[in-house]
């Protein structure tokens, strides 16, 4: 009985295949240019806390926005400054399995750590070409286990720190083979805590949580797996990776080993429409937010079914020839043993 079902799982995931992905859906948008309230200074990242919140980076109005599902302004913090919860273009922003939040800040190079209520928790970083210090950081993402990854853009790399800022090891050098990078921008992990990372070349490399290149796609271009400068990065629960193809002002999905899987948007300010978006956070049933940078709004979206892994048709007829056989071994192996001369 195990091996028969080490060999169905065998069977069934090496035939897998991927159901493509229809488009989602528009569903709402909130934001528009200003310093008000629920306005912004160009939105760019943007994440989504355990409760379904919205925060968002409103980079130049140096201040972090929360909204519920909806678009309904919760609070906000930040001001212009170097000081403990101040930001200088505040850009990249993750969220831990406890609910505190990580800002990266390009202007003053460093992360700041918040409670889930915007208090000021700790910050770690400077200008530099040290272990722990940037030039120009961007994309922030956090694993399951609380370490975070930044994107250190100018330096080609993203560093990797412990809850506490602890500087733990960089992945990335200048150049364009594999593990190398012509400008690191956005960077997320799945739920195996694999890291993703975009790079200006441009290609999105995924890497295992302690630096080990595991593969790539892309090229320049405006095709199916294609990209015009990828920007913000996400993971859904099944594994896809959709990227924030900021120039060709569209999204597009991938299979965790970059199979393209669906894309949409188009230079504009409409619905589903984009003007040099950012970043983009995959939430669960299927929703992704979007922030539509010089549209000054944030966009949600849904997809109408997931893309999810299904048995290939060769799979599937494998499988059941296996579950025949090992019904007729069970039968054989149980029948009563009887006496030629009976009881």
């Amino acid at each position: 009985m195990k091996t028969w079902g080490i060999a169905c799982a065998v069977v069934l995931f090496s035939n897998s295949a991927w159901t493509k992905a229809e488009p989602p859906q528009f569903v709402l948008e909130w934001g528009s240019s200003g310093t008000g309230n629920g306005q912004f200074g160009g939105a760019h990242g943007i994440e989504v806390d355990a409760d379904g919140n919205v925060l968002v980076a409103d980079t130049n109005n140096h201040r972090i926005q929360k909204f519920t599902s909806e678009g309904a302004f919760i609070m906000s913090w930040g001001t212009l400054g170097s000081g403990p919860g101040q930001f200088n273009h505040p850009h990249g922003i993750g969220i831990d399995p406890l609910g505190n939040i990580y800002v990266a800040e390009t202007g003053n190079n460093r992360v700041q750590k918040f409670a889930s209520d915007g208090t000021f928790i700790t910050m770690w970083g400077s200008f530099g070409t040290g272990d722990g210090q940037f030039q120009h950081n961007h994309g922030l993402a956090v694993d399951s286990n609380g370490n975070v990854f930044v994107a250190d853009r100018d330096q080609n790399r993203v560093q990797k720190f412990t809850t506490d800022g602890t500087f733990v090891l960089a992945i990335g050098s200048p150049g364009v083979g594999d593990g190398q990078f012509s400008g690191a921008n956005g960077v997320t992990v799945d739920g195996d805590d694999n890291v993703f990372i975009g790079d200006s070349s441009p290609r999105i490399q995924k890497f295992t949580n302690d630096g080990t290149f595991i593969l790539s796609w892309g090229s320049a271009g405006a095709g199916d797996g294609q990209f015009n400068f990828p920007r913000g990065l996400s993971t859904d629960e099944f594994g896809n990776v959709y990227v924030c193809d900021r120039n060709a002002h569209r999204m597009q999905q991938f299979t965790g080993t970059g199979t393209f899987l669906a894309s949409w948007g188009s230079f504009g300010s409409g619905e589903g429409q984009f003007n040099l978006p950012y970043g983009l956070r995959a939430s669960a049933n299927g929703t992704v937010y979007v922030s539509d940078s010089n549209n000054f709004r944030v966009q949600k979206f849904q997809f109408a079914q997931p893309a999810v892994p299904v048995a290939s048709a060769w799979g599937l007829v494998v499988m059941a020839l296996l579950l025949l056989t090992a019904g007729s071994a069970m039968f054989v192996r149980r029948a009563p043993q009887r006496s030629l001369f009976g009881n």
